[in-house]
């Protein structure tokens, strides 16, 4: 593949130095840092493993629960074969003092406020190497700073935890010793190093998650563990039966699956022990081994290569470890009836295409591709219940590619979920025969959707050893990103589920339609003529390090012939409270990018082709049909993926929570006294450097 320097002086406006598009050039390259860990022999932690917070009460907020946690450093092991426990940054119940990893898990009521009082105990040293060259994490700013964001919830802004929202464990309102960030008003009077979080949860039944949003230190915290399950509960689903039998299986069948890609340190350096977590920190560029292009002097950035941060961002970080619900390589234990799924991609930027099939016989801990596994069906997404059931796995279909080996983004895909998607999944068991074992397989490329093969390992895959990348994969063994888990099934217990797999779908596809529209306020209607139209761009230059950086803009160019802002520029985003707006994203660059966005879920319009050519997109501009968004898109979404040459229409309805109490304004400076709220992608590298831009709605 052409590298990005050779690509971009093809592509480069006359007398500029930013490409306005990118294509399948060199990027990350494979690395393989873990010990070899043998898959399937640890089980998968379930609920009970990952314990369900306490709550409690409080006069200061009445008819609320409120959970006490607090943001600290632990050990867990995270495989049996890792030399020593993995030291991680995570919640903690108070009330319990128990630490675990993506724990604890808060199960909230449609309509019942939960509080969560946030205590901040984090060590002033971060287990991951910090780049102090990235805005928010300069020289002498606290590393240990948090600021907790409940991902999907419609919560005010004050509670949103924005990335100016963060504080240390000395952290106070209107902190002047650098101790709390200006958007911070939510600490608790008395308390330095602890604020409340109001979270009203006025939707429909879903998994949400929250997780850290620090401004500098989002990638490194949410990869250190920060992050956990918040499930919100409701009626509608529950109360849908057939002949006295629950459609939906019950608490007892339903697992949360979050999905990761790790790498562990197989002996201690600098910056941890044997064990603990790797994360990339060199932006390598010359040699054999070199991950990332650089942008070069004669193409006018500066400064030079050798003046490069280290430790240094990267534009991506792809690990060769899958876990899920941390543990690497699980197997988990499924009777021959109905369970209900809770898929989650937790990972930094690593998409996964998911299927199922039986174990091979002649190969043992490998798929068996000609003999598919159960179907899933999909009833929600992050957005909550879908208006129709969509099924997936039946038949399997393996990624499509285009002839230059590129994934065909217009698929047919099985399940795909970027990072930050998640997935609401019915998997019937009943025909797979006690003692069988079935795979969870992934083939997703990495980056998606060009990708490169030495971010894939699989059994017996290639030796790239002598390109920069990893040996072959043992059968057995890790690095293994295509064989995440192994399903094995077990005699039944109790009574036979009464409902098989086509009552199931027959059933959903009957009742459904009507929970959709129980759960959800009206669909939002695009041809409305009082929506305000805008169109955004999603872009790629390099910084002055001549590093890559990903950046959001609109359809004027702010810095040369870039489209792309920078976080901290003058919001472009300003809406008054119940503002319908309808956006035309256009992805210029050569990435999916699952573009989140804080406080509205989103409608997916459609999709459509634009003419991307270089040197210059004079006008944007669909250039094809308008494709209606795939089946499970057809909901509500909080995170859409946007596909390269592919402009995404959406539409949003600006409106902001119901509290009983007021909301004050953002006193951070160009922020206009609105509601603080942000949109990014949630490749969480692209998020950091500098992939974000404000979202202000004004009450």
């Amino acid at each position: 593949m052409p590298t990005r320097r050779e690509f971009i002086k093809t592509t480069l406006v006359a007398g500029t130095a930013v490409a306005l598009f990118r294509c399948a050039e060199g990027r990350v390259w494979a690395y393989a840092q873990s010990p070899k860990l043998r898959k399937f022999v640890a089980p998968l932690p379930g609920l009970g493993d990952i314990p369900v917070a306490a709550a409690g009460t409080d006069p200061a907020y009445p008819g609320a629960d409120i959970y006490t946690l607090s943001a600290q450093q632990f050990t867990q092991r995270l495989h049996p074969d890792l030399p020593g426990p993995t030291r991680l940054w995570g919640y903690t119940d108070q009330t319990t003092g128990k630490s675990v990893y993506l724990g604890p898990i808060i199960v909230a009521q449609r309509g019942k406020p939960v509080v969560i009082r946030m205590t901040n105990n984090l060590p002033p040293t971060h287990i991951l190497p910090v780049d102090t060259s990235i805005m928010g994490a300069e020289p002498g700013v606290p590393v240990n700073r948090i600021s907790l964001h409940l991902h999907g919830g419609l919560v005010p802004w004050t509670s949103d935890g924005g990335p100016f929202a963060w504080y240390t464990p000395t952290g106070v309102v209107d902190a002047t010793d650098g101790s709390a960030g200006p958007s911070f008003l939510n600490g608790v009077p008395g308390s330095p190093g602890v604020a409340d979080y109001y979270y009203p949860n006025d939707q429909s039944e879903r998994l949400v998650w929250y997780h850290d949003h620090a401004m500098g230190v989002t990638r490194l915290n949410a990869y250190a563990g920060l992050a956990a399950g918040y499930l919100i509960t409701d009626s509608v689903l529950s109360a849908m039966q057939v002949d006295n039998a629950p459609l939906i299986p019950g608490l007892a069948y339903t697992m949360p699956l979050v999905l990761q890609d790790k790498a562990f340190k197989q002996s201690a350096d600098k910056y941890g022990r044997a064990g603990d977590l790797f994360y990339p920190y060199e932006y390598e560029h010359d040699g054999k081994t070199a991950r990332w292009d650089l942008g070069d002097p004669s193409d006018g950035f500066s400064p030079a290569s050798d003046s490069l941060p280290s430790p240094s961002c990267v534009p991506e970080a792809f690990l060769d470890t899958p876990i899920i619900n941390g543990m690497a390589y699980p197997y988990v234990e499924v009777e021959p009836r109905r369970y209900r799924f809770f898929a989650l991609n937790g990972s930094q930027a690593r998409f996964y295409h998911l299927q199922l099939y039986y174990e091979s016989t002649l190969n043992p801990g490998e798929p068996d591709f000609g003999r598919p596994g159960p179907a899933f069906i999909q009833i929600g997404s992050e957005g909550g219940v879908l208006p129709q059931p969509v099924v997936f796995n039946n038949p399997p279909v393996q990624i499509p590619t285009n002839c230059d080996g590129s994934v065909n983004t217009d698929g047919p895909f099985n399940l795909l979920l970027a990072p930050a998607e998640r997935a609401d999944l019915i998997i019937d068991f009943s025909s797979v025969p006690p003692g069988s074992n079935l795979i969870f397989y992934n083939d997703a490329p990495a980056p998606f959707p060009m990708g490169d093969p030495r971010n894939d390992y699989f059994t017996g895959c290639p030796d790239q050893t002598a390109s920069g990348g990893a040996p072959s994969t043992q059968a057995g063994y890790g690095p293994n990103t295509r064989t995440l888990m192994q399903f094995r099934t077990i005699a039944l217990k109790g009574a036979a589920d009464p409902l098989n797999f086509d009552a199931t779908l027959q059933a959903l596809m009957s009742q459904l339609p009507a929970a959709y529209k129980a759960s959800h306020e009206p669909d939002l209607d695009s041809a409305d003529p009082h929506a305000q139209r805008e169109i955004k761009t999603l872009n790629e230059d390099y910084d002055e390090y001549g590093r890559l950086i990903q950046r959001v803009g609109t359809d004027s160019a702010k810095y040369a012939d870039s489209y792309g802002r920078n976080y901290m520029d003058d919001p472009t985003e300003i809406y008054d409270e119940d503002q319908l707006v309808v956006w035309d994203v256009y992805n210029t660059t050569g990435d999916t990018h699952p573009m989140h966005f804080h406080l509205v879920n989103v409608q997916v319009v459609g999709r459509a082709t634009f003419d991307a050519s270089i040197p210059n997109i004079v006008e944007f501009v669909p250039t094809s049909p308008w494709i209606p968004p795939d089946p499970n898109y057809r909901g509500w979404k909080e995170t859409v993926r946007m596909n390269p040459g592919e402009v995404t229409r959406v539409i949003m309805k600006m409106s902001l929570p119901d509290v009983p109490f007021h909301v004050p304004g953002s006193p951070r400076a160009g922020m206009q006294n609105g509601h603080e709220y942000v949109w990014h992608c949630h490749i969480l590298e692209h998020e950091e450097h500098d992939m974000m831009r404000p979202l202000i709605i004004r009450p």
